[in-house]
């Protein structure tokens, strides 16, 4: 597992703590007191204050290895992973401790850098010749360096020796991240039977299962069971059941987890996550008694309450849904995922002003957040406040220098569908570009780009690019597959147009838009009456939704189709 430079506040006072303890083992050294003034900055939060003062502290005393370690934190911290990694290095130059170079090797791993991984465990491997833990992180270094002839090298020298069931474990799992199941199957059947560990029967259970044997792989996790006694083993007797679509099964198996503290939550919320993202699960009433027990088993876990909320809403519980994030909030009122889904329940449910509001109080609570900027635009944009929408947009875009490019795409995503509101439409090009080529696989930014340059009459071939692109990142979408009809309509290829429109209704029966576009094709293609059917097909649901956007538009087709009949 990767572990991020990810430090929580609470994490850097335990830090200081165990600082203070160290010192004051040798008399109460120098920097003791200095170290306390640091950590009132880091109370503050003032993380570049504190890293200044540890750097005064290092020039006076340049051989104390915690220091540099400290700064290496907070550099973590700040995002400064060359600053984090030199300091860190440093902290393993001035000590020689393990403590410092698994620092230093989590740093490399975090970035991939696995040539210098493997340089510091080779180095490592000659101090501690027979620290087995080291060998393993070498095997799993080489391995993920593609050198794979390499690690399996060392691990054959290593199995001569003395040695735990955990390095062929190691091993095996290397053999199934490459996906290479024969030979780790080959060394976890020597270990059946025999171990206390528990993965090597889950590992078991998947290999026979991918190959198509479900009694087998039921009856190794089974035996795992019974051997180890660890319930962990019921999230892979799950998962087997879930493949096989026995779902009765399945809950049944995960009943036994979700009611244990002893199997980690993060396991639990995982196979959670996944079941919810499933549309053959995602409605089932037992995945919300799931969630609920989960949420009753860690109360104080906020991420238990936010997944129960997440269900409900998923299942149209929307304002119960929403009552679960404002109890989140109420804990953590920094929680920017809580306030991102209490704004969006907010626009579900029609409740714009309350979306503006609860999207300003998350603002103050996390000023300048680029994801709170971002969905508070969204609300305001459904106002329609366009000016405010912009302005907030823009602050977004300015805040999100340090987020990926994932996020960025949507911003300038979004910048786009509103300078095309604004009639903006050299910028709203310019935001559409700059989403895509941030993120090609934007399915809103290639379908909304693709249909307003499609609405201009304007660079046609790279409208249907976009269009064809995001069908194929998302080939089930009726509004995708209408855009697409409406940029081939323009393009005058009026029989492939028609294709695809026939698809778009048949997913969507509900837009008026979709009709139109179905009967203006049809016109096209001289079937005026059909084409009559479908425009009168828009008029009602337009009527219906008490909408008169294009009602007289759509009206004035049908009487001059049929003044030509």
């Amino acid at each position: 597992m990767r572990i991020q430079l990810i430090y929580s506040f609470r994490y850097f006072l335990v830090l200081f703590i165990m600082l203070f303890v160290s010192t004051a083992s040798w008399a109460q050294t120098a920097y003791t007191e200095e170290l306390k003034l640091v950590e009132s900055k880091l109370r503050e939060g003032n993380f570049t204050e504190g890293l200044q003062l540890l750097d005064q502290i290092s020039e006076k005393h340049p051989d104390a290895a915690d220091i540099y370690y400290a700064k290496s934190l907070i550099n973590g911290q700040l995002g400064n992973y060359a600053g984090a990694v030199e300091n860190a290095s440093l902290a393993f130059q001035k000590s020689n401790n393990l403590f410092y170079a698994n620092h230093l090797l989590e740093l490399y791993k975090s970035q991939k850098d696995y040539p210098s991984s493997i340089q510091l465990l080779e180095g490592l491997k000659t101090q501690y010749p027979g620290h087995e833990g080291l060998h393993r992180e070498l095997l799993i270094m080489y391995a993920s360096n593609d050198q794979l002839e390499v690690a399996e090298r060392v691990y054959q020298e290593l199995i001569q020796k003395s040695h735990s069931d955990t390095l062929n474990l190691v091993m095996a799992e290397i053999y199934m991240n490459k996906n290479e199941l024969a030979p780790a199957k080959k060394i976890l059947t020597r270990l059946d039977g025999k171990t206390m560990i528990p993965d090597v029967y889950g590992y078991l259970g998947y290999i026979y299962n991918h190959e198509g044997k479900q009694k087998d792989a039921i009856a190794a996790i089974e035996r795992g069971i019974k051997r180890t006694s660890d319930k962990s083993l019921y999230l892979d007797l799950a998962d087997i059941h879930r493949d096989s679509k026995k779902y009765a099964a399945m809950y049944s198996a995960l009943k036994i987890p979700f009611d244990e503290l002893e199997v980690p939550f993060w396991d639990k919320y995982k196979f959670l996550i996944e079941l919810m993202n499933d549309p053959a699960i995602e409605a089932d009433d037992r995945l919300q008694t799931l969630a609920n027990t989960l949420e009753r088993t860690y109360p104080d876990v906020l991420e238990a309450q936010i997944l129960k909320g997440e269900l409900l809403g998923k299942r149209g519980h929307v304002e119960e849904a929403r009552s679960v994030f404002l109890k989140v909030l109420s804990s953590n009122p920094r929680h920017v995922n809580a306030w991102r889904l209490v704004i969006l329940s907010d626009l579900e449910l029609g409740q714009v002003d309350q979306a503006i509001q609860h999207g300003q109080e998350g603002l103050k609570h996390n000023p300048n957040n680029s994801h709170l900027l971002y969905f508070t635009s969204l609300a305001y944009a459904g106002q329609p406040d366009y000016d405010k929408s912009r302005e907030l947009l823009e602050q977004a875009l300015n805040y999100s220098e340090n987020e990926n490019n994932s996020i960025r795409s949507l911003i300038y995503g979004s910048l786009g569908d509103l300078y095309h509101q604004l009639k903006m439409e050299n910028l709203s090009d310019a935001a559409y570009e700059e989403a895509i080529t941030l993120d090609s696989t934007n399915v809103s930014a290639l379908n909304n780009y693709a249909y307003y340059l499609a609405v201009r009459k304007k660079e046609l071939e790279k409208a249907a690019q976009f269009s064809k692109l995001s069908n194929e990142l998302e080939p089930n979408s009726a509004t995708f597959k209408d855009t697409y009809a409406w940029v081939l309509f323009q393009q005058g290829n009026y029989q492939e147009a028609l294709r695809w429109i026939e698809e778009a209704v048949k997913l969507n029966k509900t837009s008026a838009v979709m009709y139109e576009h179905y009967g203006d094709i049809l016109s096209k293609l001289k079937r005026d009456k059909e084409a009559i059917v479908q425009w009168q097909k828009a008029l009602d649901i337009e009527i219906k939704n008490d909408s008169q956007q294009n009602l007289a538009k759509i009206q004035q087709k049908i009487q001059e189709r049929k003044y030509v009949e």
